[in-house]
């Protein structure tokens, strides 16, 4: 290996950008206020390739469609996620799936991986079909704000699919619970009383106990929920997770599937509700598909639902639930002639490679029909099309998240239609995920 010495003195060429701050948090206030306007705004000054400063932290941008390969997929050992992600997450995800590297990393997704093969994931839809329709049946003809339904919707289903729980069973407190998390992860590190990250430490103590109470029970009796699955998993070494690292995984795994599920959905039914003609388009192949299958269906048969699939694959490319991503180089390297010492923080961006011309054609359309086999637009450039991230911290649940998102789809199209008006646009909050301001107002009607 070349020394770090050695290679820095081959390197003229300096990434730009300006770390110096009068304070100490750095540009990650105009970051997390308006991450599309802080972006366009460095960028158009130094470049898709560029250094800035968060925390006392000096964070290198790279935001050209060739980053992700580089260190999500082709250096994927050279970078840290753990490292990149404790100072903001250590305290609210311990020992969840993105802080771990390396063998550690590998053991417990082995593990973690047995709650999502084929004979528990069809369980989890069995127990879907118990939950969903009797939750639309209760919508009425209204203007609600959809994203909070949908998410109130996506929270009831992980109660029930990865805990074998029901709505009633402390649904309000577990709520607000996931709600202080997610908010604290977009806060300032600080562990003062009453500030938002020290309310998401207390809420995560609250989970802690709250699961510590259900693990014996699932041990005595486990069920079909997610939750028994891990209790009861073991990889093909026989090797199984402790108490305290399946009530982690657990807590991480519920804010992952719930809120980035909550907002891809959101942004599935916005874009349905400005597009009408797709939404008929999905209407008549829903109802085509139940005509058929009737509630006798697997999961296989969902990936059937082709104009879906279209559907959500745009709304992806366009929304990505997660829009930016971290890792920290663990040994030096160079990348397009500039220098990386040990220890530099590198952020990819999804959004940029999702919204790029020389990939996209009008990327900013709403264009389903990209996706084709005649089109396939995804496909020109390698690793630019990542709404699961890439490499060995793809999304665990990726398939699952899938299966939820098509079946709640397929089943809200057969009982309402919705719209919103023609100059509406929504207005969404990328960081820490993708999440419309106002909620998404739409109106609600009963499919006659």
């Amino acid at each position: 290996m070349i020394s770090e010495e050695k290679m820095k003195s081959k390197h003229e060429k300096k990434i730009p950008g300006k770390t110096a701050s009068l304070v100490p948090w750095g540009d990650i206030v105009a970051f997390f206020n308006d991450y599309h306007a802080y972006r366009a705004k460095k960028i158009a000054k130094y470049g898709k390739i560029h250094k800035v400063r968060f925390i006392r932290r000096k964070i290198h941008m790279f935001l050209d469609k060739d980053a992700v390969n580089f260190v999500l997929i082709k250096n994927s050992k050279k970078f840290s996620s753990k490292k990149a992600w404790d100072l903001i997450l250590k305290d609210l995800f311990p020992n969840g799936l993105m802080l771990m590297d390396g063998e550690q990393h590998k053991h417990h997704r082995s593990i973690i991986n047995e709650a999502f093969k084929k004979e528990p994931m069809e369980g989890y839809l069995e127990m879907m079909k118990t939950i969903v329709p009797s939750h639309f049946a209760q919508w009425h003809d209204s203007t609600p704000k959809l994203a909070v339904s949908l998410k109130a919707l996506t929270l009831e289903i992980a109660m029930g699919v990865f805990f074998g729980l029901s709505k009633d069973q402390q649904f309000p407190q577990i709520n607000e619970a996931i709600t202080a998390i997610v908010d604290a992860s977009s806060a300032l590190p600080i562990k003062l009383p009453f500030t938002r990250y020290k309310k998401g430490i207390n809420a995560r103590k609250y989970l802690v106990r709250f699961f510590g109470e259900l693990l014996p029970e699932r041990k005595k009796s486990p069920g079909n929920d997610l939750f028994s699955v891990l209790v009861m998993a073991k990889n093909e070494e026989g090797q199984s997770l402790e108490d305290q690292q399946i009530i982690d995984h657990l807590i991480f795994m519920l804010m992952a599937a719930h809120d980035t599920t909550a907002s891809t959905l959101t942004s599935m039914c916005y874009f349905l509700a400005k597009h009408p003609e797709w939404q008929n388009k999905l209407r008549t192949e829903s109802q085509q598909f139940y005509e058929e299958h009737g509630v006798d269906f697997v999961m296989a048969d969902l990936r059937k639902l082709d104009q879906l699939d279209l559907v959500l694959k745009e709304t992806l490319r366009r929304f990505p639930p997660l829009v930016t991503l971290g890792r920290e180089s663990e040994e030096p390297m160079d990348y397009k002639g500039y220098f990386l010492p040990a220890g530099t923080r590198v952020n990819v961006d999804f959004h940029q490679n999702h919204h790029d011309p020389d990939i996209w054609s009008c990327p900013m359309n709403f264009d389903p029909e990209r996706f084709s086999k005649e089109r396939s637009e995804h496909t020109s450039c390698p690793h630019t099309y990542t709404p699961f991230g890439a490499g060995v911290h793809h999304c665990i649940g990726f398939a699952f998240a899938d299966m939820q998102i098509k079946y709640i789809i397929n089943q809200l199209l057969l009982s309402h239609q919705w719209s919103v008006p023609a100059d509406y646009e929504i207005p969404m909050k990328p960081v820490p995920l993708q999440f419309p301001e106002d909620g998404l107002p739409v109106n609600m009607e009963k499919v006659a």
